[in-house]
């Protein structure tokens, strides 16, 4: 199994020992309520998870301790996130970012030692992409997977508005639904991402209506059909796990 970060491979180089806690630690949000003595608990909230790589050069590499660094430092000081898989998770992966600590005195000596932390401010851990088909006027029946809710998105390649509210969606277990205005009557294409929160028509900028939801489904059986106007479209997630 091989810890990868960014593509990178670094049990390539080191052999590597985790030191991780078995979750991210939840901060809890309060609010004063009058006439209460003590705060009132409001929400719970997971935080940041923070994992260390112990890492252990590999004995062919010791002649080669320059360059290893100038590789890994080309990785591991990244200020962005990027994707991390571990070696006893390889099915999932995270957002991280990385300090590399290689502060290794010369000539090099068994055992090289250095850390890597990576810290995952997005605590949450993905899986697989799906999908499914809602056709135009039905319905379909699908699962989600994972451990926590999935925010979908929604393409439509040729979404006709309805006649009379000027509004083309869907509606989920009829319950929610997210609709959006379309400013013409002829088929437009329509992105609807309910992670990022945004919207786009025809490749335009848009919002969707005051009343809709920024669709999550908890893992289980779901309902999507269509809602308002016609044209098929695709609804597809990620499955999400701590």
């Amino acid at each position: 199994m091989s810890l990868t970060f960014d593509g990178f491979n670094l049990t390539r180089y080191a052999f590597v020992r985790l030191d991780r806690p078995p979750g991210p630690r939840m901060r809890i949000e309060t609010e004063q309520v009058p006439g209460r003595a003590g705060d009132l608990i409001t929400s719970m909230v997971a935080d940041t998870l923070t994992i260390t790589a112990h890492c252990t050069l590999r004995r062919r590499y010791l002649t080669q301790w320059e360059r290893v660094r100038m590789e890994l430092a080309k990785v591991f000081t990244a200020t962005e996130p990027k994707v991390l898989q571990l070696p006893d998770e390889p099915e999932l992966y995270r957002y991280a970012t990385a300090s590399l600590n290689s502060d290794v005195s010369m000539p090099l000596e068994p055992p090289v030692t250095f850390d890597i932390e990576f810290v995952c401010h997005d605590p949450v851990a993905y899986r697989d992409e799906h999908s499914a088909t809602v056709p135009s006027g039905g319905s379909v029946t699908f699962d989600v997977g994972g451990l926590l809710p999935a925010r979908v998105r929604i393409i439509a390649s040729s979404a006709v508005r309805n006649g009379s509210t000027l509004l083309w969606g869907l509606r989920f277990d009829e319950q929610d639904f997210t609709r959006i205005k379309l400013p013409n009557s002829y088929a437009q294409s329509v992105d609807i991402d309910c992670k990022e929160r945004t919207a786009l028509v025809a490749g335009a900028t848009s919002m969707i209506t005051a009343d809709s939801h920024w669709i999550e489904l908890a893992p289980g059986q779901h309902i999507a059909r269509m809602d308002q106007g016609s044209g098929a479209a695709t609804v597809s997630w990620i499955e999400r796990y701590l």
